[in-house]
């Protein structure tokens, strides 16, 4: 089934088992200081709203099914930021922060990522990736980088047992992505 404009999915990551991109009212310490985006276990992630790019006209809800090598954003929707990097350094690996960000939807270029995916369509359950627009580097996550007591996320951590969500320069086995669970539009 072919993902649509919007449509809300949950993106969860391949080599973690599942591990889903999530966020919440938590910012990172360093870095920007935006707010954090981390891969929660599975079961805990919560719904992206699939949008057309920043500075682009506004597509309707359900209209047109997404192609592969398209720019899309992903807007949080409890929270109404964007999916975002740019050239702050993340708190484990020193990757690129990946970040929630902007007001009511709203944020800048740095919000666009581009879909790759095999075939023509992006398409439910289907490995794919996200290469920001700007900065050109992948979503990535790995089992290996958790938030834990060792590296200063303690009792009490809200998001201790998270895997960092960062941005990478090389895409592999980390950057493998699917949209599963969610509310999907057609016409």
């Amino acid at each position: 089934m072919p993902l649509t404009f919007g449509s809300a999915i949950r993106v969860s990551h391949a080599a973690s088992g599942g591990y889903e991109l999530e966020t919440g009212a938590i910012n990172f310490g360093s870095g920007s200081g935006q707010q954090a985006v981390t891969f929660t276990p599975r079961g805990e992630g919560a719904l992206w709203l699939i949008k057309g790019p920043y500075g682009e006209p506004t597509i309707s809800s359900g209209s047109a099914p997404v192609e592969c090598g398209a720019q899309i954003r992903l807007e949080h929707l409890s929270s109404k930021k964007n999916l975002h990097t740019h050239n702050f350094r993340s708190p484990l690996t020193g990757n690129q922060e990946v970040s929630a960000y902007g007001e009511d939807g709203e944020g800048d270029a740095n919000d666009n990522w581009y879909v790759l995916c095999d075939g023509k369509y992006w398409v439910k359950g289907a490995h794919f990736t996200l290469k920001n627009v700007v900065t050109k580097q992948y979503l990535q996550a790995s089992k290996d980088n958790n938030f834990n007591q060792r590296n200063g996320c303690g009792n009490g951590c809200p998001v201790a047992g998270h895997l960092e969500a960062s941005a990478s320069k090389v895409k592999g086995s980390g950057t493998v992505l699917k949209a599963e669970v969610g509310v999907f539009l057609s016409k």
